[in-house]
Order: structure tokens, then sequence, then C-alpha cells
């Protein structure tokens, strides 16, 4: 019978990867492995399914008819291929069960006074209420607002909590970050504005041990603060994964030399930890009893650090790991890293969407595969030796990792330093030693004089830790990466798929796999021309206000900032600073605001402060209808008019490749401005007065322009915005129209010398 997995590995076989010592390595030999296509069909199921939304029947009838096919496929190559697709549906469904349905309860209770019981856990600073009662297994959770000194001593406890629930704003804009879909990621629905808090008498036992585990922590961070004084914020990061205010002030440096990785929780430290134990109980107990020794203790030091993934990931691999030699079964890296991934994902589904999990997996990928390429050990090494080997296995586990986990370093927006493996070949010793005495704190701190002798030690490291980190970032030449622009990001991935496509070219030796080495770059220069416009024009989503802004090079003009909405606060620095990075825009010639009013003029302040240079044009600086040139190619006329007796003003935009009208608040344009020359009023693109509001002289206003596209910029409000009446002259005229409410940000720009339009997210037109 004929097995694609099979043939997968005959077609990577061992013999095209050459011979290592007395048996030949393969560095992808494991996609022989079932449990490696299970585990990537269940991923893809799931992330498809988290995007695409299917409904929940559709899915279970498409899995029924799929186990069906494979019991009727049974000895034929189909029944691999029926296996698989039921895999990626089982994940669909598994999303549709986890994010989707648990929301239902809470769709259509906006603004609803509600009583909530649940347990109060705290997360990056927050309180979320989770284990919702009346819930299944996968409950949601709800972000509590308000009351935190109340919530503070209730931690981990089971309370009832009223309040008004609020569903978290969506905001879709080209390098923000949309909270909706952020939070429902991390299946939280929403928050609740609390009014009322009650501890309930019924405690469940997990909770019961995270409470004692969270006081527990307290008391010995507390001791060992007064001990370390200014180091304590990194020795808390480095050995329980707490990152206070302080710590966080040394974020920058440590992400410029490449070393902030090292400050995180991960498999690292449970493998020193568990080196410490085994060598301890080797010696302590029978060799039958050392599992039950080791992954106790290990379990518990994953408790105080908050079951981070990355530490939760290296816990369950080991436990697998000891497990199956326990059991005398054959135990493959990638196979017990497969198990571990089913076994997070199962009871953290949400894992999959966090950058910590990401990166932990991708970078033990990477360390992985590439340890193939490690020379074998050999006993009696000289020092010498030893020396080379620890160095050359720090850059090739950097660089593994580096390399395996370089897309979700993209996709997370974070940042490379060019000093990664000089920072982590410095940094590495003086971390190892901090844990490894940091490790003993809990036995040796006990007494008086061995706190006294440990507090004198780590002080020592991790002050010569922080001197290392602040000569390299000032003495030796480097370049860092950063993602968040676009650009860095769009390019850096063109690099890494072309290094990705001649590696496999290489193991393979198949030649002609070095031409599609060029498709990285290809890809790349498409992209990069269509994403990334030389001239465009933008209405953000800001929710409900308007902010649009005129893109040329590294240079922007912005016509309204937008104001302050609930959940993103002030629009110009949660939306409009970031777009700017993404872009790569260095430089604001002008703001113009069409009034005055907190919803088209409130993020004034938050670009100001970042280009404290800029002029800001109002109503009251325009007296009489002008034209400004703004650049060679680009033209600003500006039509002073009154809104309801207060000055406003109306901007057209001229592009070589269209007109955009941008008409602000006032609803009376028609009226003022036609009758001296409706000619004024025409352009391809048109943002509607009053964020679609309907006037009598609406219709008037469309036709005089002929526009192509009409623009409302929304989001959500009491007023009724837009109005029906509005969006049904829009239908009844044929404009075809966008909603940022509905649509998210909408660009227009030019490609192929003529002008284009396309939205950001959200729901289909």
């Amino acid at each position: 019978m004929w097995n694609p997995l099979r043939s997968a590995s005959d077609t990577l076989s061992l013999e095209a990867f050459g011979e290592r010592g007395e048996r030949y390595v393969s560095p992808l030999s494991f996609v022989q492995y079932p449990i490696f296509w299970v585990a990537l069909s269940v991923t893809l199921g799931f992330v498809v399914g988290t995007l695409l939304r299917f409904p929940f029947l559709p899915l279970c009838i498409l899995l029924g008819g799929l186990c069906t096919a494979q019991v009727l496929s049974l000895p034929s190559r189909a029944f691999v291929l029926f296996t698989l697709a039921g895999f990626g549906v089982f994940g669909m469904l598994f999303s549709s069960v986890v994010l989707d349905l648990p929301g239902e309860f809470f769709r259509g209770r906006e603004g609803q006074n509600l009583v909530l019981e649940g347990y109060v856990v705290e997360k990056d600073g927050r309180f979320i209420l989770v284990h919702l009662r009346g819930f299944p297994v996968y409950s949601p959770g709800v972000l509590l607002r308000g009351k935190e000194t109340v919530l503070q001593p209730l931690l981990y406890h089971k309370v009832e909590v009223t309040g008004i629930f609020r569903g978290f704003p969506s905001c879709a804009n080209p390098g923000g970050r949309n909270l909706r879909e952020h939070f429902r990621k991390r299946r939280i629905v929403g928050y609740l504005e609390v009014q009322e808090v009650s501890p309930s008498p019924s405690q469940i036992l997990w909770f019961a041990f995270l409470r004692w585990v969270h006081e527990k922590r307290g008391i010995f961070l507390d001791r060992w603060r007064h001990l370390l004084l200014e180091t304590s914020p990194l020795f808390n990061a480095l050995l329980f994964g707490v990152r206070d205010e302080e710590f966080l002030q040394t974020f920058p440096l440590l992400r410029e030399i490449g070393v902030y990785h090292l400050f995180c929780v991960s498999g690292f430290h449970m493998a020193l930890l568990g080196t410490l134990l085994f060598s301890m109980f080797q010696r302590l107990l029978p060799r039958r009893m050392i599992l039950f020794g080791v992954l106790p203790f290990t379990f518990l030091y994953l408790a105080f650090c908050g079951f981070v993934a990355s530490a939760s990931r290296a816990w369950i691999m080991a436990s697998l790991l000891l497990l199956g030699r326990r059991l005398g079964r054959t135990v493959t890296t990638m196979g017990v890293l497969c198990s571990a991934f089913l076994v997070m994902f199962l009871l953290q589904p949400e894992m999959l969407f966090l950058p910590g999990a990401q990166l932990s997996f991708a970078s033990t990928v990477g360390i992985a595969v590439f340890a193939a390429f490690l020379p074998r050990r050999k006993e009696h090494r000289k020092w010498r030796e030893l020396f080379s080997r620890y160095v050359l296995g720090v850059l090739l586990a950097t660089a593994s990792a580096t390399f395996a986990s370089f897309p979700f370093l993209v996709g997370n927006r974070f940042s490379l330093s060019s000093l990664v493996f000089l920072g982590n070949l410095v940094a590495l010793p003086l971390v190892e030693g901090v844990l490894f005495l940091g490790l003993w704190t809990p036995v040796l701190g006990a007494f008086v004089y061995g706190r006294l002798v440990l507090g004198f030690c780590l002080r020592c490291l991790l002050r010569m830790l922080f001197g290392m980190s602040v000569f390299l970032q000032n003495s030796v030449p480097h370049w860092v990466a950063d993602f968040s622009r676009g650009r860095d990001a769009l390019w850096g991935m063109v690099v890494w798929g072309t290094i990705f496509v001649l590696w496999i070219a290489a193991l393979t030796r198949k030649r002609v796999l070095l031409f599609f080495s060029l498709c990285p770059v290809l890809g790349g220069l498409v992209l990069g021309s269509l994403w990334f416009p030389k001239t465009s024009f933008l209405v953000f989503d800001v929710g409900q206000g308007l902010a649009c802004g005129l893109f040329e090079g590294n240079t922007g003009v912005f016509i309204d900032t937008g104001g302050i909405i609930r959940g993103y606060g002030n629009v110009g620095e949660s939306i409009l600073l970031p777009f700017l990075r993404f872009r790569g825009i260095t430089e604001i010639r002008g703001i113009f605001l069409t009034h005055g009013h907190r919803d088209h003029a409130g993020g004034v302040t938050a670009l100001q402060k970042v280009f404290p240079e800029v002029p800001c044009f109002s109503p009251a600086d325009f007296s009489s209808p002008t034209r400004l040139r703004l650049s060679p190619h680009i033209l600003l006329e500006v039509f002073p008019v009154s809104d309801g007796g207060e000055r406003a003003v109306v901007y057209r935009l001229h592009t070589p490749y269209g007109r955009v009208l941008i008409c602000g608040d006032a609803e009376g344009i028609f009226e003022e401005i036609a009758p001296r020359d409706p000619s004024l009023l025409r352009a391809e693109v048109l943002v509607l007065p009053h964020h679609g509001s309907y006037n009598t002289s609406l219709e008037a206003l469309i036709r005089a322009s002929d526009c192509l596209w009409a623009v409302i910029s929304v989001g959500e409000n009491p007023y009724g915005h837009p109005d029906p009446r509005t969006v049904a002259l829009l239908e009844k005229l044929r404009v075809p129209y966008f909603i940022t409410k509905r649509d998210g940000a909408v660009e227009f720009y030019p490609l192929f010398r003529r002008g284009r339009i396309r939205r950001f997210g959200k729901a289909a037109i």
C-alpha cells in the first residue's frame, strides 16, 4: 500500500544528506513521523477556522463525512489523505468550540448589567474572571475594570461580580492592532465595569494551590529584594519571569544586544533545574524512583513561574521523555516535541497565538533539526577542545533558534539585533551562574549566612551582566532590525525565504530548487510595490471620528487626527503613530483640521509630542479659498465653510491618480461651494460629511462630485450613524461605498498609473 509519509521520508532520504560517523544523519527525518503530520494538520485547521469562522454544524457534518471516507478507503493511498483532512477539520471544529461558541452568550449584551461567578486571576497586570459558572471546560474570560483594590486580595478566589458588560472596540488599520481580535484569540470576550464584588465560599483545590503559590512567591521575592538591592528586578525576571516597571526600563538595552529572551522562563531554566535534581536524586533514590522525584519539583517551579508556555512545553517534553524511557519505548526529540505540542494545544488552545509559545516551539524545532550538524561527543577532551565545542554549540544553537523563529519574530513585530551571537556568547555563562545560584536560594536561603553569601554572589553576577550589556551597546558597532516597520519585516522575510530555499536545495542536492530561491525576491518586490506604494491616501479606522492622511515617500500630511475612543485611548498614540512606524514615515509636513471637535482634533497632541515642529492649521487660519502646493505632484485646495454657525474647512486633494474631497462634519457644503463653481466638488473619492448623517443636499453633493467611491468614517455611537437613508442613497446612485466600522481603514493608491482603492480587515462587503 502506498504511504505518503513513507514517500516523503524517501524523498528526503538519509542517503541524500551524507554520512556522519557510523550512521546517516538527516536534519529533516522528522517528516516521516505520523505525529508530525497530525500536529501540522490540526494546527493549520485551527488557524484557518479562527480566521474564517466556519459554522459549527457544517463542520460536524464534514468531519463525519471524512470519517466515513476513511473507513471506505482503508486499504488505499487515499486513507492517509482523508485522515489528515479529518484532523484539519477537527482543528476547525475545535476553533469553533473554543473561540466562537463560548462568546455566543455575550453577543447582544452590550451595556447590560450582568452577574458573573468565577475565579479572579491576574495576567500582565490585569484582573480577569475565568472558569465562569455555567460554561464547559473551555470557558471564556472577562476582563475586570474598576475595584482593583477590592480584587487584589481576592486573587485566585471564587467571586461573584456585578457590572456592566462592554465588548472590545474593533479598529483595523495597517500596522495597528484590532483589540477585538486580539482578545478573542486569548478567549477574552469583553470587559466588565465592576460595580460590586462578593466572595463565594466554595473553592476548587487547583485555585487554592495557585493562591498558595502566589503568596509564597511574593514572600520569597520580598525577602530577596532587600538583599539584591538594585539588581532584584533582573533576578526576578531571570528566575520567575516577573517583569515589573523597573525591569521594563532595561528592556530596550536587553533587546538591542539580543539577550532579552534569556530573561524569559523557558526550557533552558527547566533543563538546568532538571539536571540538578536528576544528579541529586540519582544518589538518593533507586533508579526507578528518580522520575517521581524530579517531576514534582520541576512542576512546582513551573507553578511559581506562572505556567508560562515555554516552560510548560519543556516540562511536558521532559515528562514524556522520562516516561517513555521508563516504559522502555524508543523516544525521539521531534516525536516528544509534537506530543507536547498536542497536549498543550488541548489544555490551552490559545497558546497557539501567544508569541512566547510560538517562539519557544520554533526555537526548539530549529535546535533539534540543526543538532545533527554538531560534532559527536568524545571522552577525554582537552580544555581547548571543550571551549571550542562550547563556543560552536552556543553559536549554532543561537543561529538555528533565530532562523527557525524568524517568521514569528516578524509576525509579532519584534526586533532582531546583530549582537545576538556575541551577546549570547558572553551573557550565557553569567545567566547560567545566576540561575544555578538562584535555584539554590530556597534551600541555602533558609540560613542567615547562606542568604548573605548567595546575595553577594548574585549581586556580583547580575552587575557584571548589566555592565557587559551596557558595554556591548556602547562599544560594539551593531544594527537592529525593527519588524514593527513594514519594510524591515518584508525584506527580512525575503532574505529568510531565500536562505531557506537554498538550504533545502543544498540538503536535497537538487539544483532545480536553486531557481526557486528567486521566488522570495520576486514576491518581495511585488508585495513591496503593493503594500508600500510611494503615494497613498488613507481614511483611518478610528471609531467615531475622522483621521485622514496623505503619504508620499517617507513624508506625510494629516487631515484630522481622530479623537479618544474606548479601549484605544488617544488614537494619535495608539493608531496613527504605529502606522507611521509601520510605513517608515519620518517627517510630517503639516496637520490640517476641518474643525476643532475632539473626535477630529484629539490626536494632534500625541503627534506633536513625536513631531514637535509640525505646523497645525485650523479653520481660523483660512479666511478665503486657498491652494497649497504640498509637493511637486500634490495640491491641496482649502474651502472655508460654515458648519452650524461654526467655522469649518473642506479640503480637496489633487494627486496624479485622482482627487479626494474631505468634508469633515460640514453638511451644507453643496449650498456654499456649488454656486461658485460646481466643478470644485468633483473628486474620485468622497469622504462623506458628518459620519454618514443624512441631509437634503446630500444627493446633490454626491452627484456634483461624480465620485467613483465614497467613504464613511464612523464607529460605535448612540446617534445612529451612518443614517440608513445615506446608505440607501449610495445604493440608489450605485456608488461603491466603504464604512470604516465594517471595512476597516480604506486606502486610495496608484497601481499601473491608475487609482485603486482597498480596505484593511473586518468583514467583506
